[in-house]
């Protein structure tokens, strides 16, 4: 889950803010908008209880959503990404920014007014 002191920016992509397994998940809701558990399950690999446990934290964090779908008789979940991938990655680079500057002041915003990646 995207926690300030559990970013990790060595990592690879998404796995600086989110585990693997969230990553996983967040990617293929981003990809395919609703689905059900045993479809992310298929898409990723990742064992059905790993997914279903997961997706309850990222439905408790707010990055996912659930909806009940009653088809007849049968009821289950549909998850979906709470916001697109872009207004996720605004939010979590303005958690970012602000602990930056919370602790740098003037310093770290000197340095976003003249940042170029090298």
């Amino acid at each position: 889950m995207v926690k300030l002191d559990r970013i990790n920016i060595s990592n690879e992509g998404l796995t600086k803010f989110f585990s693997p397994i969230e990553a996983q998940i967040m990617t293929v809701l981003w990809e395919n908008g609703e689905c059900t558990t045993p479809d992310i399950t298929e898409r990723t690999g990742i064992p059905l209880s790993s997914v279903a446990g997961t997706l309850d934290r990222l439905v408790k964090a707010g990055y996912a959503k659930r909806t009940i779908d009653k088809n007849g008789q049968r009821v289950r979940y549909l998850y979906s990404a709470s916001e697109s991938m872009d207004r996720t990655a605004n939010s979590i680079t303005r958690k970012v920014l602000d602990s930056l500057v919370d602790t740098f002041g003037k310093v770290a915003i000197d340095n976003f007014h003249s940042y170029e990646k090298k």
